[in-house]
This record gives structure tokens, sequence and C-alpha cells, in this order.
């Protein structure tokens, strides 16, 4: 029969379990031991120990003190019962128990360490530091204590020697989580995401149950852009802590960052929802609505973070002044930019953002010093570079160019500016009749632009070939033929459409130019129209089906309210009113059921110009014009639509050709102000006088006088880009000069396609 085990097999073995972590077993086993002896101190502190481990200070601190009262003298006993304190939050009474322990044994480390963790919990920094450096002294083969101290180092921005903690802790104990999450954040913190990823991924697959190091991990993912892995890190650390805001606004950056910003936003609002008062969520929410082309949302946004920020951030500034521009609030965005001047009075970013502002204001003498005073700041600049090039085009200086073209022999440029400056210099080279080297720098530019377009954001043609067959069946002729008289019997508005580049600008200023209209620009009123209109509905549906259910109360009451949104826009003091958005075509159908008594003008243009034009500008919220595919697809849809609008629009569209309005100015004002039952005024013809803010990419143009030079401009790259115009439909034949007339006036023809 075998013998009864000791006392000491009984402990030897609840240890061994304890250290084992299966703390459950140990637990039974130390309280069996204590049944047999209620005073023994060893079993009275390890199970002290282990409550601590579970979270139970309480119970952890009275054994402990048990242990203590049998065995005083042990001062690693009085360290563990700090510990206890600590967990407790009652950290004199824990820097006492350490200070008593230290007195007890001067070297015992582990009292050192928890006397500097009490001391860095009561602010007392420089006293931690000193402690937890001398326990690291005492016992250097201790991971977790080079992780402590190199916790301490970094909230004292002592960063390089907090590294060489966190990496001396993770080398002598690479199983040891916490260190390899805290190398992990210093590494992202430090720009070393990719560096950092493997170390949250170990610290994760060592402790599942952490939210942190989830969190961590999806934070080093989104730095090295991978997208997907984030999400799926920070939906992890969303399921062991759903309610942390960071978690939720990292997740919805990722989607962001994706140019998904209609998936983001929920994400980004619940962050706010739960922590309101952090202005990085308020400033992501306003990039969300930026990315949707709804700067107006965005303003509150970027105000709430600015103000939260105690007026202290110039991205914060820059970010609302750049909304306010895109909205036409240009004296408040100018007190932005110039707040941010003086916040970072050595930055050349609020300059580029002033010279922008001026040269929509027609103010090009201030544009071009505000380039150069940002130039003088940081000579090589890539932004300001660019813009004084785009500027000053044919007379661009020569040390100017040599200036942009030295900057673009930078092998660390990244492609963003670098493809921007490229853009600049092609329209220098294309002012010069360089028309090769424009070419190449185009080539260039474009391919650039396009490999930086994430998956979500590159243009899909087969989508938008879907979103216009969507259109055309959901307004059909049975459509309107059922909501003939419902719309708003205003002749307000004025809508200017057609490509881009193909010269709406030019007649938004022909007809702004006039005494009764008021030119509001890119108002984007088709998309507000369209969000509003599939909200209308209170059960989700396809485009046909929303159409399907509209009724009279919901065009009227949709109308009224989009008129009143202009009026407030722009004064409410004009007899009309011109909105002009290029892309608009798209949404006639809507347009014309909501507003059937406005002005309805599609401007026309060679379509081998147009893509010309539009493969040589730098649009920024574009996604298919950097590909020659792409813009052949675009065309495609587009003159299929205009197709359709022609065979079943119910309203008058006005035509207006490019070359017309170049070579014959003064007939096509007159038939453009008869159009919108206006009386001819001659200020119509010094359009480039008017003083208004222009916010497109034809600022330039519509500054000078009527110029014929970009008639057939195509043709002097008719080799070099060969492969993008046999792409194009079928380019219409020239109309004799009467017909135009007659397209003007009344007669819609859709182009050729």
């Amino acid at each position: 029969m075998s013998e009864s085990p000791t006392a000491q097999e009984l402990l030897d073995s609840a240890v061994s379990t304890h250290r084992s972590g299966r703390l459950d077993e140990a637990e039974v086993l130390y309280q069996g031991l204590l049944e047999k002896d209620a005073s023994n101190a060893a079993v009275l502190h390890l199970l002290g120990v282990l409550y601590h481990q579970q979270g139970a200070d309480s119970r952890s601190a009275d054994l402990i003190s048990q242990s203590l009262a049998v065995r005083p003298n042990a001062p690693t006993v009085h360290a563990d019962l700090a510990e206890a304190y600590r967990g407790l939050g009652q950290l004199e009474r824990a820097v006492g128990s350490c200070r008593l322990a230290l007195q007890l044994w001067p070297n015992c480390w582990e009292a050192l360490c928890n006397l500097g963790l009490a001391l860095q919990q009561l602010g007392r920094r420089e006293e931690a530091l000193d402690h937890l450096r001398r326990a690291v002294e005492l016992c250097p083969e201790h991971a977790p204590l080079h992780n402590n101290l190199g916790v301490l180092l970094r909230e004292i921005d002592h960063a390089d020697e907090a590294l060489e903690h966190f990496r001396r802790a993770v080398e002598l104990d690479p199983a040891f989580a916490p260190a390899r999450a805290n190398l992990g954040q210093l590494l992202v913190d430090r720009g070393l995401a990719e560096e950092a990823v493997p170390h949250f991924e170990e610290a994760a697959r060592l402790q599942p149950e952490i939210a942190a190091i989830h969190y961590g991990l999806g934070r080093a993912l989104i730095g090295i852009e991978r997208w997907v892995g984030a999400r799926a890190a920070l939906l992890n650390a969303l399921r062991l802590e759903p309610e942390w805001g960071l978690a939720h606004a990292h997740l919805g950056l990722t989607l962001l960052r994706e140019f998904r910003p209609m998936e983001a936003l929920p994400w980004i609002n619940r962050a706010i929802e739960l922590e309101p008062q952090k202005p990085l969520f308020q400033g992501w929410m306003g990039e969300v609505h930026v990315e949707m082309d709804d700067p107006a949302s965005a303003i509150p946004f970027f105000q709430r973070a600015s103000t939260l920020l105690d007026d202290g951030s110039p991205a914060a500034h820059l970010s609302l002044g750049q909304a306010l521009v895109d909205e036409g609030r240009l004296e408040e965005a100018e007190n932005h930019y110039q707040a941010v001047l003086r916040l970072a009075p050595q930055s050349p970013l609020p300059l580029t953002h002033l010279g922008a502002l001026h040269e929509i204001r027609g103010a090009m003498t201030e544009a071009e010093d505000a380039f150069r005073q940002a130039l003088r700041l940081q000579p090589r600049a890539p932004i300001a570079l660019a813009q004084l090039a785009i500027l000053l085009g044919k007379d661009l200086p020569g040390a100017d160019q040599a200036a942009l073209e030295s900057r673009l022999e930078d092998p660390g440029l990244n492609k963003r500016p670098r493809a921007s400056l490229l853009f600049a210099l092609a329209n220098v080279f294309d002012a010069r009749r360089d028309y090769l080297r424009a070419a190449v720098c185009l080539r260039e530019a474009n391919s650039l632009t396009l490999s930086l377009a994430a998956g979500c954001r590159r243009h899909d043609p087969a989508a938008h070939e879907r979103f216009t067959q969507d259109v055309v069946e959901a307004f059909d002729s049975d459509f309107f033929a059922r909501t003939s008289g419902f719309g708003l019997q205003s002749r307000a508005l004025i809508f200017v459409f057609g490509l881009p580049r193909s010269g709406t600008t030019l007649v938004e200023q022909i007809l702004s130019s006039h005494s009764l209209v008021y030119g509001m620009g890119e108002a984007r009123l088709a998309q507000r129209c369209l969000q509003a209109f599939m909200g209308t509905m209170e059960h989700p549906g396809t485009l046909r089906e929303k159409a399907a259910g509209l009724d009279v109360e919901e065009v009227r009451g949709l109308a009224l309210r989009q008129l009143d949104w202009i009026r407030e826009s722009c004064g409410g003091s004009s007899e009309r009113i011109v909105e002009k958005t290029p892309g608009s075509f798209v949404h006639l159908g809507l347009l014309a059921t909501l507003f059937p008594q406005a002005t309805f003008i599609h401007c026309r243009r060679d379509l081998r110009d147009v893509a010309l034009s539009c493969w040589m500008t730098d649009f920024r919220m574009i996604d298919w014009a950097n590909s020659p595919e792409h813009i052949a697809s675009q065309f495609h849809q587009y003159c299929r639509l205009m197709d359709h609008w022609r065979s079943v629009l119910p309203v008058e569209i006005h035509d207006v050709e490019y070359s017309d309005t170049v070579t014959d100015l003064e007939g096509v004002a007159r038939r453009l102000t008869a159009a919108c039952g206006l009386d001819f005024e001659p200020a119509c013809l010094d359009f480039h006088l008017t003083k208004r803010p222009v916010r497109t990419a034809s600022v330039l143009q519509v500054r000078q006088p009527i110029y014929t030079r970009s008639l057939e401009r195509w043709r002097n790259y008719e080799t070099e880009l060969a492969d993008l115009f046999a792409l194009l439909p079928e380019t219409e034949k020239p109309r004799n000069h009467d017909q135009a007339h007659e397209s003007v006036a009344g007669a819609f023809v859709a182009p050729t396609t």
C-alpha cells in the first residue's frame, strides 16, 4: 500500500499546477493545504498571488497580509502585497509595502520593480525610472522587467531607449506576449508597421483573448495597407470589446482608405457615439463625406474637430478650408488657411492652398505670389512647383522648369506628387507646342495615377455599364408618362451638363455674366436629388423600384426642398440660377421630373478633344480619366444615355457646340439667353471679366477672352495617342453654322454612338 503524499509534496504539486497556468486546479490544492494548516505562510502567500492573477485583489491582499502576520520579514511577500494594493488602486499603500521590502533587502528587484510601477501610476515618473533601472541592473535576464522599463521610457518620450528594452524583452522570452505587443506598438508609432506585424501576430497567437493586441495588429496592417487583414484583426478586437471606439473608428478608416465611404460611415459614426470628444473621429467622418462628394456635410465634422483640438491643428484647418472652398465659402476658407499659417509658419501647405484660392477668385498675380512664397519656404515642394507650372504654362521661367525637372529626378519622390509634377510639365510642353515630350509625360502621369487607385477606387467599366442600364430601365417612356405634371413649375434653374472639359464652365461663365443670373458652380444638385430620392421610400429597392414608387407629393416635396437649398446657397436674389455639374447628364431623368420647367443646356465637343483634355488633367475626383479603355467606356455610355434621353425625355434640351461658342460667341450667347427666357446683355461677351469664383480645371481658360486654339487640339497628338482615339465612339461630323443655330435654339441632337 503506497504512502500518502507529504505536505511538502502536496505544496510542490500545487506550485507546479499554478506555474502551468491551471489556476482553478491550483486553487483547490492550496485550499486543501489550508484546511490542514490555516497558518501556513507559504500557502497563504501563493494563494494570494493566484487571486491577484485572477483579478480578485481584495482576497489577494487579505491572504498575503495573513502570510505576513505569520512571517513578517519576507521581502518578496511584501512586494507581492504591493501588487495586490496596486490592483485595488491603493497606490500609496503599495509604495509603503515596497519600501518595507527594500528595508529588509535593498536588492529585492521585485520590490524595486513594483515600487517603480506604483510611482509611475502616481505620476512620479522620474522616481519610478530610477527604481525600474535598478531592478533591470539587478536582474538583467528578466523579460518583464525590460518590458516595464520600456513602457515607462515610452511614456516620457525616450522612444529609442524604450525600443531597445522591448527588443531585449522579446529576445529573452519570445513567448512573452506583452513585450511583443509593446514592441509592435512602438514600431507602428515610428512608421515601421511592416516590422511590427509579425510581433503582433505572434502576440495574438499567444494571447488571443486580449483585445488590445488585435487592435494593435489592425493598426499595423493599416500602416502597410493590408486592409482585409486589418479589418479581420479589428473585428476580433471588437468581438472582445464591442464598445471600443478606437477599434470602430479604425475599422471605418480601412474602408475609407479603400474608397468605400458608404461602408465606412456606420463604423466611424458608432465611434463618435461612443467617444464624441475625439477630434480624430470627427475628422475622419469629415473625410467620409468628402469622399462621398458631399463637402457640405463634411464641414460640421471638420469644424468640431478643429474646436476639440482647441483651434490648434493645422490639418483640421486645412481640411475644413478645402471643404469650404468646395462649397464656395471662400472668405471662411481663407480664414482657416491663415490660421494654418499662424500655427505652422514654416509649412508650404497653407500657401499652396491660398494660391489655389486666389486662382478660383481670378487673382492670378496673388496666386503666383503665394506659390512662390511656398517655394521660398521649401524650394522642392512638389505641389507648389506643379501649381506654379500649371498657372504660368508656356511663360514658366527656365529656373522654375529646371527646379521641377530636378525634383522629378529624385528617386525618393512618391508616386502621387510625381504624377502631379508630370501633369504640370506636360501642360508646359503642350503650351510650347512640344507635343511629343508632353505625351511622354502624360503617359507616365496617368500610369502612376492609375497604379495608385486601390481596388475599390479603380474605375469599373462593367459596373458603370450596369448602372447606365439601370438608369435606362428606371426612366423609360412609361415612367415619364406616369409622372407627367408631377414636378415643380419653376423656371429658376438652369442645368448645364456634358462630359468634363466639354465647355460647361465656359457656358456657365457666359450665362453668369448676365445681371439676372447667378452661377453657383458644381453644386452637385443631381447627386443630392438622387440621394434624397433613394431615401424617400421606407423599404430598400433598386433604382427602377424607387422610380416606380414615386408619387406627386414626394416629387413636389423633394423639388421644393432642393430649390430652397439652392436659393439659400446663392442668397436668393437672382431670377435665374445656373447649376453646372458635367456629370448631371446621368441623372437628367430625375432632374426633368423634379424641374420640368428648368432650362437644360447640353455642352458638346469633339470627343477626341474631350478625351485629350481629360487625359491631360490631374483630376481630384474623376476615376476614369487615366486609362484609354476607361475613357472610351465612359464616352460610349455617355452617348448611350444621351440617345436614350433624346427618345424619352419630355423636356427640351439645348445643345451648345464648343466649336460654335469659340467661333461665334455673340450668336451662341444670344441663343443661350433666349433659351433661358432672358434678354441678351453685352456683358455676356465679356465673361472673362466677371468676378465670380470658378472652382474647376477650366479656371485659367475662362479668365481669358475667347480663343480658338483648343479646336481640333487632338491632332497635335494624333500619332502619340492613336490608341486612345481609336477606342472612342465615332465622332460626329461638324455641322454647318445654320444647323448649329437650330440645335441651340431648339431640337436636341444626341451624339452618334
